[in-house]
């Protein structure tokens, strides 16, 4: 599970920002939360804030530095490493981006991440401790400074690597290949992070992501139970697979009504969205874990729709594997004391200069305007109690 993400100098995020997945000390909601070690986790984190204050770009900075861990062993000299530092800013545009991630696996807490530029990674680390509510002490398996990668003794073998990482390349790419018993913590952190985050899909790809997980029974009927709730007319879904003439594995979708089979795409804009992330979200909750990260979850969704996404993952009868929601959103129906405690909702605006900050409602327990976790997150935020709203004048005049 997530623990905590930090990110620097990525598009509009230019000094460093953290979104914290671990509780607060408020005790409302206190059943949402998973617990681990005595360590109490978040299973949702929602990011609200006005249009262009850079909520996507925290949202694409956790999916990038995702898919730079599980692809960067296959960059060459033609091929970027995945970051865009901030450009609006002459100090920071030939400045490196920095990543680090800290997370459970196990009973372990890890501390992973890199700096790097289009052109090189610069640094990299991986440490390890016991994952407790008390301090226990860290150990390293690995730091990289350029081209030098000095790694802890038990996994020394690895040093011949060093030689092979090209400089566009993480270690823990290539680690999470390797075939050794001393690999196999590498292998599980690669797995983890290439394959069990669960990025909303391409909505543009849909019918063939829908055909192949709609044949597993199991997350059929998962999304035929959760669309009955809010468009009980679709009766069934159909799977046709085919073969292309590149020999490759097509589908065809079809939603069923009155005994008849329709394309999946006479079916409107928000229903077929909602078949790749019911997808998506059957997996995580009933299978594999991990974290579904969706930006303007609920863009062309009903807002019952979206409060009962959040609800499934804060219910532990439907998030069977401590799965996590981690979301971008302008609908505040669970903008609500009753349907998110104050750390799980975090606020994006940003500065004079242009640089993206953060903050969580539960913050603001420490100042003098404390939150009380009664009041009307809602009607507050529209009031700009909390920031991170659009700036207009008396009446809306510009």
């Amino acid at each position: 599970m997530l623990l905590q993400f930090r990110v620097k100098n990525y598009r509009s995020i230019g000094d460093e920002i953290t979104i914290d997945f671990t509780a607060g000390g408020g005790r409302e909601l206190s059943h949402f939360l998973i617990e681990k070690n005595k360590v109490k986790i978040l299973p949702v984190v929602s990011l609200y804030g006005s249009n262009a204050s850079g909520k996507s770009n925290i949202i694409d900075a956790l999916q990038q530095m995702f898919r730079n861990i599980a692809n960067s062993h296959t960059y060459g000299e033609n091929h970027g490493f995945l970051t865009v530092p901030f450009l609006y800013d002459a100090s920071q545009v030939n400045k490196p981006t920095e990543f680090e991630l800290f997370f459970v696996m196990g009973r372990y807490e890890y501390q992973y991440g890199f700096i790097a530029s289009v052109d090189k990674v610069y640094e990299e680390w991986l440490y390890r401790q016991v994952l407790s509510v008390n301090e226990t002490k860290q150990n390293s398996i690995f730091v990289r400074e350029g081209d030098n990668i000095q790694f802890a003794k038990p996994y020394a073998k690895f040093e011949n690597l060093t030689s092979v990482v090209g400089k566009k390349n993480l270690a823990l790419s290539f680690l999470g290949y390797q075939e050794a018993k001393e690999a196999k913590i590498f292998n599980d952190i690669y797995d983890w992070i290439s394959s069990i985050f669960r990025v909303s899909p391409d909505w543009t790809d849909i019918e063939f992501f829908a055909g192949m997980y709609y044949e597993d029974e199991a997350r059929k009927k998962f999304f035929l139970d959760f669309i009955s709730e809010f468009d009980p007319l679709i009766e069934d879904i159909q799977i046709e697979r085919e073969m292309n003439k590149n020999g490759e594995t097509e589908f065809r979708v079809f939603t069923q009504h009155n005994g008849e089979k329709y394309p999946l795409y006479f079916e409107s804009f928000g229903t077929r969205k909602l078949f790749s992330m019911c997808a998506c979200i059957a997996t995580i909750l009933n299978v594999v874990g991990g974290a579904f990260i969706c930006d303007e979850l609920d863009s062309h969704l009903h807002p019952l729709i979206l409060r009962r996404i959040v609800r499934m993952f804060h219910d532990k009868n439907t998030n069977k594997t401590n799965a996590q929601l981690i979301f971008t959103s302008h609908n505040m129906i669970v903008l609500d004391n009753q349907e998110l405690r104050r750390d799980e909702i975090w606020f994006v605006e940003k500065d004079n200069r242009g640089y993206t900050n953060t903050y969580s409602l539960d913050s603001f327990k420490t100042t003098k305007n404390e939150i009380r976790a009664d009041m009307s997150y809602g009607k507050n935020y529209l009031a700009g109690r909390f920031g991170a709203i659009p700036y207009t004048k008396p009446n809306g005049d510009k």
